[in-house]
């Protein structure tokens, strides 16, 4: 299997307001406010503020996030994550010492979906 390339990175100390798409893997460890798409993989990392929407398909949290998200594969919720809102996706893992507070809506996988057509 070939190693993802991470197309972008957003270290601490900067900041971005505004809509983000990316491809392969995007790693944010500033704050970030805005809109972020991507089929591909986010990391927050634990140093980052990230709130807005975000519609990717796998979602891993280690810092801050307040807002939604959207994962078409799978959400990751590290132990010191503090995640706030409104999540949808249909593999959601939370890590011991994760906080969640907020919504939750679990959907079929998009590999389920593929196998039952």
């Amino acid at each position: 299997m070939k190693e993802r390339e991470l197309n972008g990175f957003l270290d601490k100390g900067t900041f971005f307001k505004g809509e983000v798409t990316f491809k392969n893997l995007l790693r944010v460890d500033g704050k970030l406010n805005g809109v972020i798409r991507s089929n591909e993989t986010l990391i927050i990392g634990e140093d980052a503020d990230v709130e807005g929407e975000v519609f990717v398909g796998t979602c891993i949290i280690n810092g801050r996030f307040k807002g939604k998200i959207e994962a078409k594969n799978k959400i990751e919720i590290h132990s010191k994550a503090i995640v706030e809102g409104e999540i949808k996706t249909p593999v959601l893992e939370v890590k011991e010492g994760g906080i969640f507070n907020g919504n939750c809506i679990m959907t079929k996988s998009t590999k389920e979906e593929k196998i039952k057509k």
